[in-house]
């Protein structure tokens, strides 16, 4: 007699384990959120903020990547997952990251302009002389 309640604690034990798989299962898709994310790029100067053209848009760790039109308007050519991250960069402009959010599907992104100062030669009247032998 204990053999057969030892096989029927097992059979019920492995009822409620896939049964506990399954719910698990079912809720990770559900939380899983898709999301299409589409929007604008601007570009902020000391004067204004103008649509950008040709912005990068890529994703995390991922070989996925768009540009942003003549307007500055982009969609996203994936539909992404709530808490990937997306990067805009634009040469002259500090790189900026966004995470997806449930409501993320219509982005206004304003980058700001950096600061760099391009490097060069000081100006001098110094003429140059070769250090050569024979010039």
């Amino acid at each position: 007699m204990k053999t057969s309640t030892t096989e029927k604690m097992t059979t019920s034990t492995k009822i409620l384990i896939t049964l506990f798989f399954i719910s698990f299962l079912c809720t990770s898709t559900i939380n899983a959120q898709k999301v299409e994310v589409k929007g604008v790029v601007k570009g902020k100067t000391e004067e204004k903020a103008e649509p950008l053209n040709g912005v990068n848009i890529y994703l995390k760790d991922k070989s996925v990547y768009t540009s942003s039109n003549r307007k500055g308007e982009f969609t996203f050519p994936k539909t992404l997952n709530v808490g990937d991250v997306i990067y805009f960069s634009y040469l002259g402009y500090l790189k900026q990251k966004v995470t997806i959010t449930k409501n993320s599907t219509n982005l206004t992104i304003v980058l700001k302009e950096d600061d760099n100062e391009m490097l060069g030669a000081v100006g001098t009247n110094k003429r140059f002389s070769s250090k050569r032998k024979g010039q």
